[in-house]
């Protein structure tokens, strides 16, 4: 299967597919079939678990049987799907708004979305909202679900994103060294959101002891050795910020940390005497 949310920026230090796995956990004691009366007397089942894992291999297939599913009365549920759908497909904008509303829906009788299922859509919109190029929706997005899981380390991790595409590395240096002060064990992603930021500001030391940590724990990680390579260029260590570029090729030469890999190793061929 393709890595889900392949039109979306990539998620680094995380196995593919993660973001859908875990809304679909998340919902499978919520509701995991539905029955309902087709046609020649058939009971047709719908199922979160099937239209989850559709969307990896055909989003379009994907999004059909959640329209089909909310045609018959499907909820939250496959409104949800439908949206994931979407955001696999590439209309980012059109997902996002719908999982913000999903996220912001007043319980209904018989549908009721449970709080940690609504903080999860609101990362997936703010998620959504980044690739839509709309960052400050996003940290919108991730403020709400914040709202409603003051401590999720995901939601506080998409907000450190929302907020550096916002220029305000400062910020988000000041969020993420609290929150790694707080969860020393936080995902990779965090300290390299952090070094990122680090690095941004000038403190290119301790951005090195960040994204080292993050390589320590996440050896593979393209956004990591994508930015260790951006500092160890800084320092000046051209050797060692191709080497790590390289390796971003050959780990995901496909990513987008492969793309922006190939630009820095272009500059450096063209200019080997920048810093």
């Amino acid at each position: 299967m393709k890595a889900v949310f392949s039109a979306r920026r990539s998620l680094p230090c995380v196995l593919a597919g993660a973001v859908v796995l875990a809304a679909s956990s998340s919902m499978e004691g919520v509701a995991s079939a539905h029955p309902q009366q087709a046609a020649g007397g058939k009971k047709q089942v719908w199922s979160v678990t099937t239209c989850m894992a559709m969307i990896g291999d055909d989003p379009y297939g994907a999004r059909d049987y959640a329209l089909d599913w909310q045609h018959h009365g499907g909820g939250h549920d496959a409104r949800h799907c439908h949206a994931l759908a979407l955001l696999e497909a590439g209309d980012e904008d059109t997902a996002a708004r719908e999982l913000d509303e999903l996220a912001h829906q007043t319980a209904q009788k018989g549908d009721s979305i449970p709080p940690s299922l609504r903080a999860t859509m609101e990362e997936e919109a703010a998620e959504a909202w980044l690739s839509a190029g709309v960052p400050a929706k996003a940290q919108a997005s991730a403020d709400f679900g914040l709202s409603i899981q003051p401590y999720d380390q995901a939601l506080l991790v998409t907000r450190a994103r929302s907020v550096l595409a916002q220029n305000r590395a400062d910020l988000a240096e000041q969020e993420l060294t609290a929150l790694v002060a707080r969860q020393p064990n936080a995902a990779p992603e965090a300290y390299v959101l952090l070094a990122e930021a680090e690095r941004k500001m000038g403190r290119l030391d301790l951005a090195m002891q960040h994204v080292t940590h993050a390589l320590a724990v996440a050896p593979d990680c393209a956004a990591a050795l994508l930015e260790r390579g951006i500092i160890r260029e800084r320092k000046g260590d051209a050797a060692g910020a191709q080497q790590d570029w390289q390796q971003v090729l050959d780990l995901a030469p496909d990513s987008h940390e492969a793309d922006l890999a190939r630009q820095d190793l272009a500059v450096m061929a063209a200019d080997p005497d920048s810093p």
